[in-house]
């Protein structure tokens, strides 16, 4: 483990070697600091690169912290927040006699749960968890097929249908007949994490298979889609709420 200090901060920093790279890279989760560099790259050259993005690295250390703090089994009350995208965003809770029946919605930055006055704290989570994953659903679709404009061009295949729905086992799976399904919950996660998932599903259009070719592929619509795959492996048990 290597540290640099920057400012009054110690930050750590664990290096990978890799024959393959040409440049170096740095990655993030909530793990901590991994810089992957070429084979016989000098130390100072990556102690230079690091300390060059040394203020990133804190800004997203800290953007780790608050998403470890707050991933947990959400009770859906007022203040908690809830992700979407990879950034957290505060619940509100609103409760009326005028209120018959419960709704979510996503106004000014801030998530507003609607309930009955009589609905009881701990049924919160029960009542409104459904209606947020829904509202991710829909707003989900509309987002992906905006992001996946980018990939086709370069693919030159589109799916059949692009569908967010409930997945346990898998973040993305891409049918036989051309759909492409997606897990509502990779939504949580930042966007180019999305657009990782997108992407490799995607490809499974030209390539239904893990070839060298579906991964060369890949790497032509994500030149750093290796620094995305690991930040799911590490971090994807966070986006389950």
């Amino acid at each position: 483990m290597h540290t640099i200090q920057f400012g009054n901060a110690i930050i750590p920093y664990e290096v990978k070697w890799s024959n393959r790279r040409k440049t170096i890279s740095i990655a993030v989760d909530s793990n901590g600091v991994y810089v992957t560099a070429p084979t016989n790259t000098p130390q100072e050259k990556i102690v230079s690169v690091v300390y060059q993005k040394a203020k990133w690295i804190r800004a997203q250390l800290a953007h780790f912290n608050e998403m470890n703090d707050s991933m947990h089994h959400r009770s859906f009350l007022a203040g908690e927040k809830l992700p979407y995208l990879g950034r957290q965003y505060r619940l509100k809770i609103e409760k009326g006699e005028s209120i018959l029946s419960p709704s979510f919605k996503f106004q000014q930055g801030t998530f507003i749960g609607q309930l009955p006055a009589d609905i009881a704290m701990e049924n919160h989570r029960d009542i409104l968890l459904p209606l947020y994953e829904q509202w991710i659903k829909t707003t989900g679709e509309v987002f992906i097929k905006l992001r996946m404009q980018r990939f086709t061009v370069k693919l030159q295949e589109e799916p059949v249908a692009v569908k967010i729905k409930e997945q346990q086992q898998r973040w993305g799976s891409c049918t036989p007949n051309r759909q492409v399904l997606l897990n509502w919950r990779i939504l949580l996660a930042p966007v180019s994490v999305v657009d990782y998932v997108l992407a490799h599903e995607l490809v499974h259009l030209k390539h239904m298979n893990h070839s060298k070719e579906f991964w060369d592929t890949l790497g032509m619509l994500m030149s750093n889609y290796e620094e995305k795959k690991e930040w799911l492996r590490m971090n994807g048990k966070t986006l389950y709420i």
